[in-house]
């Protein structure tokens, strides 16, 4: 019991320190708190070496011969410091309403949205950890449109749940990606919205492997399954920094379901799909994608490309089946 108390004990300090940066960005001013932010970001590129180089290695392998050693460093060092500017906005989000939002955060193709909502069959905002990701639900409820997003949980409990406060705070609705499906269902059975970003990493039982900068990455088939279950609208979406402190919402035309009538196909062939439209985003603005995850940790093993999908299907569709029987 005791390494699990002082398990306990450092989770809480962690929170403290991190509350304590994070109260002093909210109430610093606004150019004060990014200058702030952004400073810690390139600390943090000159010596956290794992980092900085999971970061290089993945733009190495997602741009080969296409960019010089240089150019590389240069965008991993772009990357940090995007993410110390997100780590800001994430922590002045309760400075942000209905009132003001519109000041620094405009949409592009809002009528994507109209023309899906029509539909009535419910929207998957497929979307990546790309600008200042936290803004996209945010503006989104602020629009009146609030959504039901999926998130991991972080290892610091005391963090998770304070993150978790901000991000409902003007009303989108966080679901722990732990037995989620049935209630991503019933959204989308209301003609509600959902967010999904599905540019991480995945385990073999809920993913397929895919092209992504092309190297097979291991993806999530959820999104691909409840859209063919529910028939709800596919829209890509991003947020994308447009200078320091400026924003553009892209929503994309929505993306046509392939339909063969053979599941695995299909999910496999959606699944492509949605993260063909994923990588378009993170070219469009390659700076601000976050590099240091192990995006291609997971990888296919030579007797089996597509490991587990029935058992991924089958978990899924029991979910599916419960909320939806006319299916």
């Amino acid at each position: 019991m005791k390494p699990k108390t002082k398990d306990g004990v450092a989770a809480y300090l962690e929170y403290l320190l991190v509350a304590g940066l994070a109260k002093g960005l909210l109430y610093l001013p606004s150019s004060m708190a990014y200058s702030v932010g952004e400073g810690l970001a390139a600390l943090l590129y000159r010596f956290d070496n794992k980092h900085r180089l999971i970061a290089q290695e993945n733009l190495c392998r997602a741009f080969k011969d296409e960019l010089s050693a240089s150019e590389i460093a240069e965008l991993a060092r772009s990357s940090f410091i995007n993410l110390g500017r997100t780590v800001v906005e994430t922590c002045r989000i309760l400075k942000i309403d209905r009132e003001n939002f519109r000041q620094f955060i405009r949409i592009e193709g809002y009528e994507h949205f109209q023309q899906a909502k029509r539909r009535g069959k419910g929207i998957i905002y497929i979307t990546a950890h790309l600008g200042s990701w936290e803004l996209l639900p945010l503006a989104s409820a602020l629009m009146g449109e609030p959504l039901s997003i999926v998130t991991r949980p972080l290892d610091n409990p005391y963090l998770d749940r304070t993150i978790n406060r901000l991000r409902a705070v003007r009303g989108t609705r966080v679901l722990a990606k732990k037995l989620v499906m049935p209630a991503l269902v019933q959204a989308l059975l209301r003609g509600e919205s959902v967010g999904i970003l599905m540019d991480q990493n995945i385990t073999w039982k809920e993913g397929v492997f895919v092209d992504f900068f092309g190297t097979p990455a291991c993806t999530a088939l959820a999104p691909a399954l409840l859209a063919l279950r529910t028939d709800a609208s596919v829209l890509p979406a991003a947020i994308m920094r447009c200078g320091r402190d400026r924003h553009t919402i892209v929503v994309e035309k929505e993306i046509p379901l392939i339909r063969t009538g053979r599941l695995r196909t299909d999910i496999v062939a959606n699944t492509a799909s949605f993260t063909r439209a994923i990588e378009a985003f993170v070219r469009r603005e390659p700076a601000q994608w976050l590099w240091v995850h192990r995006r291609w940790k997971t990888q296919p093993r030579a007797t089996c490309r597509i490991p587990n999908l029935e058992s991924g299907i089958e978990h899924l569709e029991s979910s599916v089946a419960r909320q939806n029987p006319t299916q």
